[in-house]
């Protein structure tokens, strides 16, 4: 079992916007499946219109052989574990982004028909990487993509950092990326999908933000996702705001973690 740590919001500024969504909740143990349905709104549905709920996973669950994305869309239900991390942030998306997760289902249950349970397709590949490292890299400054993408680190997050909050935000949606920064290192990387949006998105609160990604992420997630190639390696502790020490220009001279781009043969 996985310990507790109420004070996880603390430890770096990745957390900052589960801090807001978590506000109300004072949990001293870890939450059970309860406790985080409590959380979800009555109109975060599978695909079939069902609630989503969360359910404890136990031997007895898994006993029926129904596969996990296969139970999410037939049954709406959702296995977690108890006291476990990964499964908790899992859930926390859940409310973030409740439209991307659901075309997420759709997809995977889509190609499990098609190709079957134990050989995956690009897309569903694809998916997974972006359900488990993704950072939703939300811009309106190409320039600014053509550095991040093409390794021009200390360009992007150093001569270019004022645009960050301006014409460019990070915006986590990876649950495993969250329970990495339980514990942060340096090799911290995620997978960066950048994401044109008109320049308001920089002038609306934290909320509107998440439902604009969200509806728009929804709606193009199958074109976007049909194969991995539109995810980019992003250093997590790179992105400004997100971890104190790179506050200072030096940070970004280890190029073992930021790495240069690879020369083409």
């Amino acid at each position: 079992m996985q310990q507790w740590q109420a004070d996880f919001f603390k430890k770096t500024p990745i957390f900052n916007d589960l801090k807001q969504l978590l506000s109300n909740s004072s949990w001293k143990d870890w939450p059970n499946c309860d406790d985080l349905n409590r959380l979800i709104p009555s109109d975060v549905a599978n695909y079939q219109g069902q609630r989503l709920t969360l359910v404890e996973q136990t031997a007895q669950l898994l006993s029926d052989g129904i596969y996990y994305e296969q139970r999410i869309y037939e049954q709406g239900l959702v296995p977690t574990r108890s006291c476990n991390w990964h499964d908790f942030f899992n859930s926390l998306i859940y409310l973030l982004f409740p439209l991307t997760k659901k075309e997420m289902n759709r997809l995977h249950v889509e190609h499990i028909k098609h190709f079957g349970g134990l050989k995956r397709s690009k897309c569903r590949d694809a998916i997974t990487l972006l359900d488990e490292c993704g950072v939703i890299i939300a811009h309106d400054d190409d320039e600014l993509v053509s550095d991040l993408t093409n390794h021009r680190w200390h360009k992007a997050f150093v001569e270019k950092r004022d645009s960050w909050g301006k014409t460019a935000s990070a915006i986590m949606i990876g649950h495993a990326n969250y329970e990495k920064a339980i514990k942060p290192y340096i090799g911290f990387t995620g997978k960066a999908l950048y994401l044109k949006v008109t320049s308001d998105f920089f002038c609306m609160d934290m909320w509107e933000q998440y439902r604009y990604l969200d509806t728009m992420l929804s709606q193009n997630l199958e074109n976007l996702m049909q194969d991995n190639s539109k995810l980019f390696p992003m250093p997590i502790l790179g992105v400004p705001g997100w971890w104190p020490a790179n506050e200072s220009a030096a940070f970004y001279d280890n190029e073992q973690y930021f790495r240069p781009k690879r020369k083409s043969k």
